[in-house]
């Protein structure tokens, strides 16, 4: 089976000198994660200025450049120019936000740059809904696996949605916490690793998504599921939210902001006017 990996440009320079790693992703499709992930400032960050356009151009200006990883300064190009020179030969045409944490003048700045489909949004549609030439996929059903009898029993109700979509973590298998904690308030001082796993954790970890592979494989020989990475675009939506609707999606994009204690200005009024939404006043 093949994966759909999101990457970022700043781990796309990384990889560049680990040909041994990316001739095995050349194997699966290849997704983009943004430019620097969680440096300041992020996405909800830098987007977050009164004038659309303004924050259209500076999602165009970080999203093709290198961006340093302490100071959150734009140092020559990177982003997603890194992701498509390292593998040439793949449609690089999906993204996912960091944290879902989604902007709409970022996400119309990416479509120009060539992005197609996102897997960022929540509370549209549970199928995959096209608005303004970007598809929108449902939000993941399960965040990370961990071989849980919760996860499994999320998993067994899903197999009667017509799509579902289940995210993995990879640096979860290796670390105990999540890599990017150091940047939770402010861009650190210099870079620190996460605490490892044990090397018995880790084999516990792997063995347990190797079972999943294995079941997902069977059911897929019994036909009682597809797994597929093949990116399909729905029959013309006519998507059209009411402002509570709106007001939920926003909600939801913002979460992972809130959680590191950042509270939107002006982003709220950019997902009504994407929206075609009147805000309140």
């Amino acid at each position: 089976m093949k994966g759909l990996f999101f990457i970022t440009g700043y781990v796309a320079e990384k990889l560049q000198d680990f040909p041994e790693v990316v001739d095995l992703l050349k194997r699966h499709e290849i997704g983009y994660h943004s430019s620097s992930h969680s440096v300041h400032p992020t996405i909800y960050e830098f987007t977050d200025i009164e004038d659309y356009s303004k924050a259209y151009n500076v999602s165009i200006q970080r999203e093709t450049a290198h961006i340093n990883p302490l100071s959150g300064d734009i140092e020559g190009k990177g982003g997603i120019s890194t992701l498509r020179t390292l593998f040439s030969n793949k449609h690089i045409i999906a993204f996912r936000a960091p944290g879902h944490c989604w902007s709409p003048p970022h996400l119309e700045a990416l479509r120009s740059l060539g992005i197609e489909y996102d897997f960022s949004v929540s509370a549209i549609s549970p199928l995959p809904t096209s608005y303004k030439n970007i598809v929108f996929y449902p939000p993941p059903l399960i965040g990370h696996w961990h071989g849980r009898l919760s996860e499994y029993t999320t998993l067994f109700f899903s197999l009667g949605r017509e799509i579902s979509v289940i995210t993995i973590h990879p640096s979860l298998f290796v670390n105990r916490g999540e890599w990017d904690s150091i940047y939770s308030k402010s861009n650190p001082k210099q870079l620190v690793a996460p605490t490892a796993r044990s090397s018995s954790e880790v084999k516990s970890i792997f063995r347990k998504f190797d079972l999943l592979l294995r079941q997902l494989r069977d059911l897929r020989k019994a036909h009682v599921l597809r797994v597929t990475t093949n990116l399909e675009k729905p029959k013309e939506t006519n998507l059209s939210l009411t402002r509570i609707e709106v007001e939920n999606c926003y909600q939801a994009s913002i979460r992972w902001a809130k959680r590191n204690n950042y509270e939107p200005k002006f982003l709220r009024k950019h997902f009504m006017q994407f929206f075609d939404v009147n805000p309140v006043k």
